[in-house]
Formats: C-alpha cells, structure tokens, sequence
C-alpha cells in the first residue's frame, strides 16, 4: 500500500521551506543551471499519477514511501542529462542525490529520506504487465546458438529486412477489423500512464489539437550495450550462456546500413505548428526483426485501446506501412492516409490498360506529361485529371490529344486502387503539406536516442528500455509545455 503521496501543494510548500535554509551558491545553482528543470519539473502533475498507479499497490502489507520522489527523479535525472548536467547512469544519479541537497529537494526529499535504488527498480516493475519468469536470472543459462541467426540483408540502401512471417500484416489486419485484441502487450500500463500523465494534460492545456489532428509514425533501431553470445558461467557446459539481455535480438539497421544487436522503438507522434514542436503520443517496444509494417498495425491498435481521446484525421507513414492493409484498416476507422510509396510494387490489375499512369498513380497525358487534379465528380465516384496546360492547352500543346480549348481530361475511381488514389490526391499541394508533417518522427528519435541518452544509457531489458523512454517522452512533453509559456509569457509583456 502507499503510506503517504506528497501532493502537488505539498510539494511546493517543502521546497520553498527547504529554499530557506539553502546557501547563496546553493540559491544560485537553482536560479541559473538548474532553473529550465526545475521549471519544467513544476509543470508535472503527480496528482494525476497517484490515481493511476494507486491499483497496483495492496491495501495491506508494507508501506510503499516516497512514490512521487522516484517519479520526479527519474524526470529529474533526464531533464539534467539533455542539458549535460547528469551522467547517464541511474545508479550514479542515486549515490549524487545522497550528497546534493539542492537536487534532492527538487524532487521532494530531504537528503537522509530518499529512497533507495531497489525502489525504483520495484516502481519499474509495477508498470510492466509481463508474467514473473526466471529468464533474466543470473543462474539462467541458454543455448549459445540462441542469438546466432539474422535476417536476410536487403538487397539496396535504405531498405528494411523482409518480415519473417509472409502475409502476417494481412493476418493482423482481419484480427482488428473483427474487434479482437493482440495478445502480449506488457507495455499497456506504461502506454495508459503516459496517456494519463502526458498526452491527456497536453490535450488540456492545447499542445494536442482535439480535431483535425496529423498523426506521424515511424521506427528506429535501439543498439543494446548487451553481448550478442552471451557469458559462460563456470562450471556451466560449454553449449550453455548466460544471457544479460535475453530479450534483444538481431536486426538490420537500414541507416547504417549494418547488423544491430537490440530492439526496434516503433512511436507514433503529432506536430504543433505554431510551438514548432514535436509531441509523441506512444511509445512501443518490440523485436528488431519485426518489420516496421506490423510495428505500425499494432501499436495503431493500442493508441486506439489505451488513448480513445485522442482524434485521428490523417495519418503519415513511411514507404515500409505501404501494403493494402495498412490503407484497408486506417479506411474502415475514416481516418486519411498519407503513406510514401514503395517502389517494389508495380502498376496494379484493377487499373484499365487504356491509361497510362506515373508510379503514384497520376494519369500521364500523350506527352507523358503528369495531369492535374480537376476535383471529384460526387454522382459518379471519378476524380477528375485534366491536361497539365489547361487553358491553354490549344497553343502549348505540341502533341493535341483533342480539339477541347480546356484538353483532355481522364477519369479515375479510387476503388481501382486503395493505395494510389487516396482521399487526398498524391502529388497536391494538400498531400505534399500534411506529409511533411512526418518528419516529427524522425526528430523525436533523433531527441529519444540522442538527446536524452538512451542510446548511451548501460541498460538490460525490454521492461528497463520501455520504462525509460516513457519518461524521456513525459519530459518532452514538459518540453513542450515550458515553450508554450514562455511563448504566451512573451506574448503577454
């Protein structure tokens, strides 16, 4: 059970006491490099946190303590170490806040009542739903060969490993339209309490827009610091290792063009224009061999599980989410695709010879000149394209394909086609405009990996590289917040 949660007002009130009794160095480290973080760390609500985990603690037995504490050094710590001010270790930044008063009362504790580093790895613990197992312990011992397959390399650059399971998007694709649940989502209660102590606030406060909102996604290898082949245990036979990292496996990274050893971090994210800033708004972890195509499916599946609030208008992939089921399950919920093509599909069946058509399904003109939208014809179901010159095609044109002033004008149905003639006609400027919007993926990767270390961090297991990145993403979304009052503080004066 937890004994006492420090409240928000309660939070406030001991850190202006504990100001008092700070030096003037001390007094100066909080107003100077320590002032965005502990800006920041104020915009985080933990009374939202505290109804949210307060299930998965008993009613009875020993007291849980200081629960608000470990939830705002983990944002603490991160806070500091995108700024360069705390090294990437959670075990250092533990044994720094017993000798720095100043950080621990940034975090609500006086430095002979922090908790210990069990409490944290026991926070961690009752945020991931997975079943108890021995396969982390350290007597576990696995086969060597356990991690001595890769998949096939891709023939080109920038291209991902074919999915092992032929047809599994199909397969995924049938399961969610019959209204079942995938099975397996250990990540559920980290993914509904950043949707309570994130995404939702952001909602509130209109980081998030409640109605015509772009969501983006993308994956991006995560590099585990873990051996591969494992460790030999003595006295262990030979065809035996103990494994630190069993849950990471071999993937191929389409960037560095190479083998990597970890996971693959699949998020989906918005982007606020007028802030110019990148929101993410879940966070999944799988396997690196798993292609980005069902990645997609089923972290869509759990944004529409765990986030209900949260409204889709459009929805921005990358060329790997370009396969019929894909479009066939973002149509069946309304929601637009804006999907990059990918160039190993040829020209589709159901488009009649009679037209000839460009590798995103735009009519070329007998000048092999790409037409332009001309509209939707809503009684008969066709978009319209017309002759590239337009008015003035009588003149311009050198090959007339008929005697009309306005030229020729082709008919399409979207039907031939799911993927090529989406609701918004590829080539537009409408479509061109909202695709942009995809590189906010790309930039919350850069800031996951990068900026906030994960990639530098010395950490073991899907459940430690989840819980982490979910308070990377609650810090960007505190980002977000502290440029959104700075922007209206300015705005007022």
């Amino acid at each position: 059970m937890i004994k006492y949660w420090q409240s928000m007002q309660d939070y406030k009130y001991f850190l202006t006491e504990s100001k008092v009794h700070f030096d003037p160095s001390e007094r100066n480290r909080l107003h100077t490099e320590l002032w965005k973080p502990w800006q920041k760390l104020r915009l985080f609500d933990t009374d939202k946190a505290m109804r949210f985990l307060l299930p998965f603690y008993s009613s009875t037995g020993r007291p849980a303590i200081n629960q608000p504490q470990i939830l705002r050094s983990f944002i603490l710590f991160f806070l500091l170490h995108s700024e360069g001010l705390a090294k990437p270790s959670l075990t250092l930044w533990v044994d720094r806040l017993k000798h720095d008063r100043v950080l621990a009362a940034l975090i609500g504790c006086t430095p002979d009542s922090l908790p210990q580093p069990g409490s944290y790895f026991d926070f961690m613990d009752r945020l991931w739903a997975a079943p108890g197992t021995d396969l982390y312990a350290r007597d576990k011992l696995l086969p060597a060969s356990r991690n001595r397959k890769k998949p096939v390399r891709p023939k080109g650059k920038n291209q991902k490993a074919q999915e092992a399971k032929p047809k599994i998007t199909d397969s995924i694709e049938k399961w969610l339209l019959r209204g079942k649940d995938i099975p397996f989502n250990f990540e559920e209660r980290l993914q509904r309490f950043f949707y309570y102590v994130a995404v939702l606030p952001s909602m509130e406060c209109g980081l998030i827009p409640r109605d015509h909102l772009t969501v983006s996604g993308d994956g991006t290898a995560v590099h585990t610091h873990a051996s591969p082949h494992g460790h030999h245990r003595a006295g262990a036979l030979e065809n035996l290792r103990h494994f630190s990292d069993p849950d990471a496996a071999w993937g191929w990274d389409s960037d560095l063009e190479k083998y990597y050893f970890g996971y693959t971090l699949f998020q989906l994210s918005c982007y606020n224009s007028q802030l110019r800033t990148d929101i993410p708004l879940l966070l999944r972890f799988t396997s690196a061999r798993r292609h980005d195509s069902v990645c997609f499916l089923t972290a869509f599946h759990e944004l529409e599980k765990h986030m209900p609030a949260v409204p889709i208008e459009n929805m921005c992939l990358d060329s790997a989410m370009d396969n019929y089921p894909t479009y066939r399950l973002l149509k069946s919920r309304g929601i637009r695709a804006f999907i990059d093509l990918n160039d190993k599909c040829g020209r589709p069946k159901t488009i009649p010879d009679t037209i000839t058509i460009d590798r995103d399904g735009t009519p070329l003109c007998q000048e092999n000149l790409r037409m332009k939208p001309n509209g939707y014809d809503c009684s008969s179901g066709y978009l319209m394209w017309r002759c590239p010159y337009g008015k003035e095609h009588c003149h311009k044109c050198r090959n007339s394909c008929t005697d009309s002033r306005y030229g020729r004008v082709v008919k399409t149905r979207p039907e031939w086609d799911i993927r090529l003639y989406t609701d918004v006609p590829r080539g537009t400027d409408a479509y061109k405009k909202v695709y942009d919007q995809r590189t906010a993926t790309e930039r919350i990767n850069n800031r996951i990996l990068n900026d906030y270390g994960l990639h530098r961090m010395f950490i073991h297991t899907k459940e430690h590289y989840s819980f982490m990145t979910t308070m990377i993403g609650i810090c960007l979304h505190l980002d977000a917040r502290y440029k959104q009052q700075a922007q209206c503080a300015q705005t007022a004066a």
